[in-house]
């Protein structure tokens, strides 16, 4: 909480009752008027917990903080509403993220940090929708996930288990244009036991498209010329994810032969 400003809001939601740490966390920030403890019901997956915790807030702006994921430095937060203060047409502003790495096949040994690849392209200087069509084409854009966004702009993250994150963050960027603070680091800590890990499952192409396609006519329902020329750009852009994702194990396989750097994970969350 060191680098949580004095204007913010936190809120600290337990939707899994694993043990007493929501408690404990209450008892302890009880005298921080910033920060309320709530625990949720268990039912909840983690999509429903976020959108639940999106649909209460009443802030300009707003962001997501899971699990145990390390932001800096003291300056994060400012640093990023800095961003869309002084960039009012910008949705999101996102920050440099990294993850703790090893080098080695048999024995791995720690050589620190490493950014995830940034986005290809000059952010800002193209329509949304163009910027949004390229970011989901050719980079992760749910690295964005994690930035600070205008809350307003938001939709709820979609119902499915088929990387729900990547289509919100795709509604985000056609919303408005992103901006990158690389001041502003957000390092992404990996559990075998994270919600990518366990409850990310992929469904057919058919429903994925259907809820990108949601996304496009939310954004542009009262222009349907807008609508319809995304609509035709996004089908080869799906298409193009789909093929990556069937030559995935070939690539991890490269990795490995090439002694490229992989995550550590995570003793425990």
């Amino acid at each position: 909480m060191s680098r949580v400003p004095d204007w913010a809001s936190v809120i600290i939601s337990d939707a899994s009752g694993l043990d007493d740490s929501v408690e404990r966390l209450a008892v302890t920030y009880a005298a921080d008027p910033r920060i309320s403890v709530v625990s949720r019901d268990q039912s909840l997956d983690w999509r429903e917990h976020a959108n639940l915790l999106l649909a209460g807030a009443d802030t300009e702006y707003f962001c997501w903080m899971p699990q145990d994921d390390l932001v800096s430095p003291d300056s994060y937060f400012e640093s990023l509403v800095g961003a869309l203060d002084s960039h009012p047409g910008r949705s999101l502003a996102f920050p440099r993220v990294v993850k703790r790495v090893t080098t080695g096949r048999l024995r791995r040994r720690e050589i620190g940090l490493n950014s995830f690849t940034l986005p290809p392209i000059c952010l800002g200087t193209d329509s949304a929708e163009s910027e949004a069509l390229e970011m989901l084409g050719r980079w992760n854009i749910a690295m964005a996930w994690r930035g600070v966004f205008r809350r307003k702009l938001a939709r709820p993250i979609p119902p499915t288990t088929d990387a729900p994150d990547l289509i919100w963050t795709f509604s985000m960027a056609l919303a408005g244009n992103f901006i990158e603070v690389p001041e502003a680091q957000y390092l992404k800590r990996f559990h075998r036991q994270s919600a990518h890990r366990t409850v990310m499952r992929r469904e057919s192409a058919s429903r994925v498209a259907a809820l990108y396609g949601d996304e496009v006519a939310a954004r542009f329902g009262g222009e349907p010329r807008k609508r319809d020329a995304v609509l035709a750009e996004l089908r080869p852009v799906l298409a193009r994810r789909r093929r990556a994702r069937m030559v995935r194990p070939l690539r991890r396989a490269r990795r490995f032969a090439a002694n490229t750097p992989r995550v550590v994970f995570e003793s425990k969350l």
